[in-house]
């Protein structure tokens, strides 16, 4: 479990990814109205993420596409791996086989 709630607030989270986004979108070189031409997004609309962080997953996905940053947003809640063979056997418990 993580205590990252603890530290910051959804609404500030929310804005540092939306700052992240700017940023890479700066190092690419793009314009708000070139990412918006090439993702479908527009131009308020990636400016109201960029500064407040407010976003559809829609349109973030989107955006990631268009950045070439799909695969962060498609592993978000993909449960990891085992790494022994403890865990592996946990994990077989916890969905109740053997």
């Amino acid at each position: 479990m993580s205590f990252m709630h603890l530290l910051s607030s959804p609404a500030e989270i929310a804005r540092d990814v939306g700052k992240n986004a700017k940023k890479l979108r700066l190092s690419k070189n793009l314009t708000r109205k070139t990412l918006a031409e090439l993702s479908g997004v527009s131009e308020s609309s990636i400016q109201r993420f960029e500064t407040a962080g407010s976003i559809t997953l829609e349109s973030m996905i989107l955006l990631a596409t268009a950045l070439d940053e799909l695969t962060p947003v498609t592993t978000l809640f993909k449960p990891s791996q085992p790494n022994s063979l403890t865990e592996l056997k946990n994990s077989k418990r916890k969905r109740g086989t053997k």
